[in-house]
Parts: C-alpha cells; structure tokens; sequence
C-alpha cells in the first residue's frame, strides 16, 4: 500500500501560458493527447521569453455539475510558469492560478501509476473543482523515483 506525503501550502498566483483542450479522461488516455501537448510545449520552450521554471503544469478544471465520469469532457490546460503575459505565441493560451490555500500530495513512482494517487485523493478528499500537477522533469514520468506534485485547492 501507497503512504503519501500530505502537506498545506500558500500558494501565490501563477500566471501559466501553454496549451488548452477540452476532452474526457477516456479520450485523453486513449489518444495520449496530454502527453503530446506536453512534450510539443517542452520543445518550444524558448519561444517563452519570461517562463521561470523548467517545469510543466497540468491543470485540470473539471465541469462545475458535479456529474463527472470518464467520459465526461472537461478542461486541461498544460503550461509553462511564467512571469508576465507578454510576447504569447498565437496558438498558445494563458490561464491564471489564483493564490491561496492548497492541499499538496506528492505522487511518487512512474506517471502510469498515478490513477492509485488520483483514487487515494478522490477517496480521501472527495469531488472538487480543480486539480494542478507539476512535473519538473516530463523526460523522467516514466521511471520509479518520478515525482509529480498534485495541488487541490481548499
């Protein structure tokens, strides 16, 4: 069984620019489409002139109803930090996350493995509006010692 570390953080506003779709769980894990958006970001990284970390954000903001299912679509937003919204590619989006409470639970081992995480979290915290993953480091999702921080506010 799976111990995880939980902590609450203040998290300050972000300010995110990268790629946004909206496309159910099932979709998203049939044609791997968060993982090709990911890696078309990584490589036009430089295009982003006031990005400050080298990590990639994925924000999920699900349907306000509360009658989500695996096929129901929802928003996913996969992002770079950045400073400033200035000099933003055309085909590319901004989105800003609000400061405040935030519960962290570190997912740790390969990314394929992250649903026991999302189960855990699901079980533990119940539905809520959004969920916020960083990867610091997408070349290294597939191996044991990953780590993938999960943000949930409130």
């Amino acid at each position: 069984m799976r111990t995880y570390q939980i902590d609450r953080i203040d998290q300050e506003e972000l300010k995110l620019v990268g790629y946004s779709i909206r496309e159910s769980l099932n979709n998203v894990l049939q044609s791997r489409i968060v993982g090709v958006l990911r890696e078309q970001l990584a490589e036009r990284r430089n295009e982003l002139q006031n990005r400050n970390k080298e990590g990639i954000y994925l924000i999920q903001i699900y349907n306000q109803d509360g009658q989500w299912t695996h096929d129901t679509p929802y928003q996913h937003v996969v992002a770079f930090q950045v400073n400033a919204f200035e000099n933003i590619p055309a085909d590319m989006t901004t989105y800003t996350l609000p400061s405040g409470q935030y519960t962290k639970i570190i997912h740790e081992g390969p990314e394929s493995e992250i649903g026991d995480t999302y189960d855990y979290i699901n079980n533990t915290l119940g539905a809520r509006p959004i969920d916020i993953e960083y990867w610091k480091d997408i070349y290294s999702l597939d191996r044991q010692d990953s780590r993938i921080d999960i943000l949930i506010p409130g």
